[in-house]
């Protein structure tokens, strides 16, 4: 619980605490005594989609979901930050054998290209909670105005905590998620 986390280091009862939500990284800060360490780490936050699943099943939308999100700004406004943009696939500078490849742009005019030619119409349903990561429902809301500049409506619904990982996760076809690391990367394509 992050709220406990950080209550606990400002009443003293702990020296330190992980996982520091981004919005709260400049309340933390100003604790007098206390410091920041950012540690680069193996975990992600996807967007996932079941590719066996319409209307994910066409690749023309699943990329022009990829290139209608301005992971710059994602980046910046909900991780502040404090992380990484990788390539839609899990393995990060964290990994020893981490191969660096051009990262995908942000490009509505080709995202809009790129749906239209998919055939699909209308919204898409994009599940969320608190749960799934910190700021992942900032995270949907702010994925739904880039995917606007390119025509691509995304609904958003905002699942309850409880349950989530039950009954939304790997249950329901585009979801957002957290993935924590693996000790390598064979594990992670394999189990991740």
């Amino acid at each position: 619980d992050a709220t406990a986390r950080l209550a606990a280091l400002q009443g003293g009862q702990v020296h330190m605490i992980n996982r520091v939500e981004p919005k709260v990284v400049d309340l933390v800060k100003r604790i007098p005594g206390v410091s920041i360490e950012n540690a680069s780490g193996k975990g992600y936050y996807p967007f996932n989609m079941f590719c066996d699943t319409a209307p994910f099943d066409s690749n023309d939308l699943r990329m022009a979901l990829k290139l209608a999100m301005d992971r710059d700004e994602m980046l910046e406004k909900i991780l502040r930050g404090y992380g990484s943009v990788v390539n839609d696939f899990p393995i990060n500078e964290a990994y020893p054998l981490f191969t660096a490849i051009e990262q995908r742009k942000f490009d509505p005019e080709k995202a809009a290209a790129l749906y239209k030619k998919s055939g699909h119409s209308g919204s898409i349903l994009l599940r969320t909670s608190d749960v799934a990561f910190p700021g992942a429902v900032d995270a949907a809301q702010l994925y739904q105005q880039s995917a606007a500049k390119a025509g691509i409506k995304i609904e958003i619904k905002r699942e309850p905590g409880d349950g989530y990982w039950s009954e939304v996760w790997n249950k329901q076809p585009f979801s957002l998620s957290y993935w924590g690391g693996r000790a390598t990367q064979d594990q992670m394509y394999s189990t991740g």
